[in-house]
């Protein structure tokens, strides 16, 4: 393929969608533990969000009403909800976070077979190493995007493909850290509109909850489909 030859979204959904429409049965399976594991840990906080939102609610009607006296104690009363609420989300997601990152692993893997459209054969130690690579660098980009938007950003970008580098082509962290740096260099303008497609599909989708899954399961073979033609111009 020609190296000069720009990234077409068009055909990276087009193979997706025929790629994800062949293993959407392992795909969705993948992808529905993963909202499982995500999900849960919201669930067991729920008590902790209610009194957050509540606490919060009054705080702006006092703020309304301009009610200093209020306002003081509902500060009070919404920094003690705050803290209860990350503490106790922060705790289950801790838990659930390993095996977040492992079926994130598992479904990456799952999406290159879907895009070679034959098994590919990958040791519980790579999907293990690639889990803990992605556990790290998600907590990395969710620092960033949380505190510098526009670096976080960046960085999600550029390192787009570094599990699907350290799965097919067996590269150790930092390689795959290099190739996918490599590998996304002038294409970050197509790459975020993926990413930004994929984001509004997924969010449309979770307002049915179970939409989701497969959702998950299609942006996930969109980014493989993506990697595969990337790859192929970065030989």
């Amino acid at each position: 393929m020609n190296k000069t030859e720009p990234l077409s979204l068009k055909k990276c959904y087009s193979k997706a969608w025929k790629s994800f429409a062949k293993w959407w049965i392992p795909l969705c399976l993948i992808a529905g533990f993963l909202l499982l594991f995500e999900w849960v840990p919201k669930q067991l906080a729920k008590a902790e969000t209610q009194i957050f939102n509540q606490t919060l609610t009054e705080f702006m009607v006092a703020l309304e009403n301009n009610d200093t006296v209020q306002m003081e104690e509902e500060m009070i009363q919404l920094s003690e909800a705050v803290s209860a609420y990350t503490a106790k989300l922060l705790t289950f997601t801790l838990y659930a976070a390993p095996l977040v990152a492992l079926l994130s692993a598992l479904l990456a893997g799952t999406t290159l077979t879907a895009v070679k459209d034959q098994r590919q054969h990958f040791t519980l130690k790579q999907i293990a190493q690639v889990a803990v690579v992605q556990f790290v660098l998600a907590f990395t980009k969710i620092l960033l995007l949380f505190f510098i938007f526009p670096l976080g950003v960046f960085i999600y970008i550029k390192l787009y493909f570094v599990s699907l580098l350290m799965l097919e082509q067996k590269q150790s962290s930092v390689a795959a850290i290099k190739g996918s740096w490599r590998m996304t260099t002038g294409t970050f303008g197509p790459l975020f509109a993926m990413v930004i497609i994929n984001g509004i599909l997924q969010f449309l989708m979770a307002l049915t909850l179970i939409g989701f899954i497969p959702a998950t399961g299609f942006a996930g073979t969109v980014r493989a489909v993506a990697f595969t033609v990337l790859r192929t111009k970065d030989q």
